[in-house]
C-alpha cells in the first residue's frame, strides 16, 4: 500500500508522483491511500491495476479549473477534452471514497470544464463525487490531442473524433455516487452502469445525460435505483438529450423528484432527436408518470426492463462483472513476511511467494520491518488497511518477534497488552466485513547442543491461541508448523531455509548468519506451510 500525504507524512505528497512511481504492469492491483486533504492536481491514471482510496470521501478532495476556453500554446481554445480534472487511460482501476472537482465555474463563461474522463475499460467508481457545471463525467476514447497534452505521460491515442466515435467496446461501472453539474452533464459513447447513485443538477438546470452511441453498439449509459434531483426550478432538469442520433440511454427503478422536467428526455436543438433507444421503466417518486413524457421516448415493459442487465450492457465477452469483487488477502507483520527489494535477494518474508502461490485472489503485503502489533497501530497501518478492506477479505495477522523486545514504541506483555492490540485488528476486520486471521511468529534457527530446537517465542504464541479460541477466530499455527519443519531438518540443513550467505556473495559481500529471516527457500516453503494450515482450518 502507498500512503499519499500532503503533510509529507507518506510516502509521496501528491497523486501523480504516487502513480508515475507504479510499475507499468502488476498482476496484483497497486493500492494507493489518499489521505485527508484537498490537491490541487491535475491527474492522470495510464497505469492498469490500481486502486485509489480517499481516506474520507467528503475531505478527500481532488481539483483542477481547467475549461474548454483555456488557450493553448497558439493561443487557440482547448476545448472540452483536455479540461479535465482527473484522467483514467488504465484498465481495471478502480477508484473509491473521494472527491473529484472542477472548479473552473459556471459553463456560461468558461464552457465545458470535465471533472472525470474515463478512457479505460473495466473502470470501477465507487463512493465517489464527482462536481462541476457543464460536461461533469465524460465516459468515452482518448483522441490524439489528449494524448499530446498527457506527456511525457503516454497514453493510448483512441479516436481522431468522439463525437462521431466508430464502435468503442470499453465499459465503466459507477456504485454509490455522486455526480453534479448542468449541461450534459454525463455524457460519451461508453457502455456504463450507474448504480445507486444521486444524479444532482445545478441552479442553472440543463441535461443529466448526453450519449453519443455508436450505431452498432445495442448498450449505452444505463442508471439503476439512481436518485435524480439537483437545486434548479422544477422541470428544468431533462433525462438527456442525443449527442448523436443513436443515443442510448435508459433509466431503470429510478427516484425522480419535481426538478425533473415531466418531459423527460429531449431532443437536440438542430440536431439529433430521440428515438426509442432512450426510455425508462419503473420510475418513483414526482415525477413517476410517463404520460407526459416525450412522444418518441420508449416505455419499455416489465420484460424489455428485466432483459436489461448488468452482464447484458457490461458483462462482454470476458463475463466482466465489477458487482463480484476479487478478494484481498492484507497482510499484518515484521520482517520475516514484509516484501524485500531485489537488492536485498535471497532476503525474502514468507508473504512474498504467498502472493504467487494464492490463486483467485489478490494479496496486499503490508508487513513491514521492525513492526510490532503495537507501533502497527500507533503508524496508522491498520486505519489504512481498514479503510481498503471490503466484504470477502481475510486480514492476516503475525507479529511476537518485535513484541518480545523491551523498546517502549513496540512491547507489548504476551497477556496483557499484546491479546489488546491483537483485538484490534480482529475488530478492524469484522467491522468491514473481513476475516481476520491470527498467525503465530514462525520460529528462529536456534538450537541448543543437543540439536533440538529451542522456542525463542516465550508466551506470545500461546497468548495469541487463547485470543483465537476466546474470540472465535481461525488460527495457523505457523510456530508449530515451522518449528516441526526446522527441528526435522536439524541445525546444518535449516540453513538453507535462512538468509545464511558466504563472503563474496552480490548482495552480501561480507556474507551473512541471520537465524531469524529467510531465504527465498525458506520463504517459498513457509509460504507452502500457511497455505496447507489455510486448507485444513477450511476443511475443518
Amino acid at each position: 500500500m502507498v500512503i499519499i500525504a500532503k503533510d509529507g507524512t507518506g510516502d509521496f505528497t501528491s497523486i501523480q508522483a504516487a502513480i508515475d512511481a507504479v510499475p507499468m504492469s502488476s498482476r496484483t492491483p497497486t493500492i494507493l491511500l489518499v489521505r485527508m486533504d484537498e490537491y490541487h492536481e491535475k491527474v492522470i491514471v495510464n497505469k492498469d491495476n490500481i486502486r485509489i482510496v480517499g481516506e474520507a470521501r467528503d475531505r478527500t478532495v481532488i481539483t483542477n479549473s481547467g475549461c474548454a476556453k483555456d488557450l493553448n500554446e497558439e493561443g487557440k481554445e482547448k476545448g472540452t477534452f483536455l479540461s479535465y480534472t482527473f484522467l483514467v487511460t488504465g484498465s481495471n482501476v478502480e477508484v473509491e471514497n473521494i472527491t473529484i472537482r472542477n472548479d473552473a465555474g459556471d459553463g456560461q463563461d468558461v464552457g465545458q470544464a470535465v471533472a472525470v474522463y474515463a478512457a479505460g475499460d473495466r473502470g470501477v467508481w465507487r463512493n465517489v463525487r464527482m462536481i462541476a457545471s457543464q460536461d461533469t463525467l465524460f465516459c468515452g476514447p482518448t483522441m490524439p490531442k489528449v494524448a499530446k497534452d498527457a506527456l511525457p505521460r503516454l497514453i493510448p491515442e483512441g479516436v481522431i473524433s468522439v463525437g462521431d466515435c466508430p464502435l468503442v467496446l470499453n465499459r465503466q461501472y459507477f456504485e454509490d455516487c455522486y455526480i453534479q453539474g448542468d449541461v450534459d452533464f454525463i455524457f460519451g459513447p461508453y457502455r456504463c452502469w450507474f448504480e445507486r447513485c444521486t444524479l444532482f443538477m445545478n441552479e442553472r438546470g440543463g441535461f443529466y445525460t448526453a450519449a453519443n452511441t455508436p450505431e452498432q453498439s445495442e448498450q449505452g449509459l444505463v442508471f439503476h435505483r439512481c436518485k435524480l434531483t439537483g437545486a434548479c426550478p422544477p422541470g428544468l432538469a431533462y433525462l438527456g438529450r442525443p449527442w448523436r442520433p443513436y443515443a442510448r440511454t435508459v433509466f431503470l427503478h429510478c427516484e425522480m423528484d419535481e426538478c425533473v422536467s415531466p418531459e423527460g428526455f429531449q431532443d437536440w436543438g438542430g440536431g439529433a432527436a430521440i428515438t426509442e433507444r432512450c426510455g425508462e421503466y419503473g420510475t418513483t417518486g414526482a415525477r413517476a408518470d410517463q404520460s407526459t413524457r416525450h412522444p418518441r421516448q420508449k416505455r419499455l415493459t416489465a420484460e424489455e426492463a428485466e432483459l436489461l442487465t448488468l452482464h447484458e450492457v457490461i458483462g462482454g465477452c470476458d463475463h466482466w462483472n465489477p458487482q463480484k469483487r476479487t478478494p484481498t488477502w492484507f497482510l499484518c507483520g515484521d520482517s520475516t513476511m514484509c516484501p524485500y527489494p531485489p537488492q536485498c535477494y535471497p532476503l525474502t518474508g514468507w508473504g512474498q511467494p504467498l502472493a504467487m502461490l494464492a490463486e483467485d485472489v489478490f494479496v496486499e503485503n503490508d508487513a513491514g520491518g521492525g513492526r510490532s502489533s503495537k507501533s502497527f497501530v500507533a503508524e496508522m497501518r491498520l486505519n489504512f488497511i481498514e479503510l481498503c478492506l471490503r466484504k470477502g477479505d481475510k486480514l492476516f495477522i503475525q507479529f511476537a518477534h518485535n513484541d518480545e523486545t523491551e523498546e517502549p514504541e513496540v512491547h507489548t506483555v504476551p497477556r496483557v497488552t499484546y491479546p489488546e492490540y491483537l483485538g484490534m485488528y480482529i475488530d478492524a476486520a469484522r467491522r468491514q466485513g473481513a476475516e481476520p486471521i491470527l498467525v503465530t511468529p514462525i520460529v528462529r534457527r536456534c538450537f541448543d547442543e543437543s540439536g533440538r530446537l529451542v522456542s525463542t517465542h516465550g508466551d506470545y504464541p500461546a497468548a495469541m491461541r487463547d485470543l483465537a479460541e476466546y474470540r472465535g477466530v481461525r488460527l495457523l499455527d505457523m510456530e508449530r508448523a515451522s518449528a516441526e519443519l526446522v527441528q526435522s531438518m536439524g541445525p546444518e540443513a535449516a540453513k538453507a531455509l535462512y538468509n545464511w550467505q558466504e563472503k563474496g556473495h552480490p548482495n552480501y559481500p561480507d556474507g551473512i548468519q541471520d537465524d531469524t529471516h529467510l531465504s527465498f527457500t525458506g520463504a517459498a516453503r513457509f509460504a507452502r506451510l500457511a497455505m496447507a494450515l489455510l486448507a485444513e482450518s477450511e476443511n475443518r
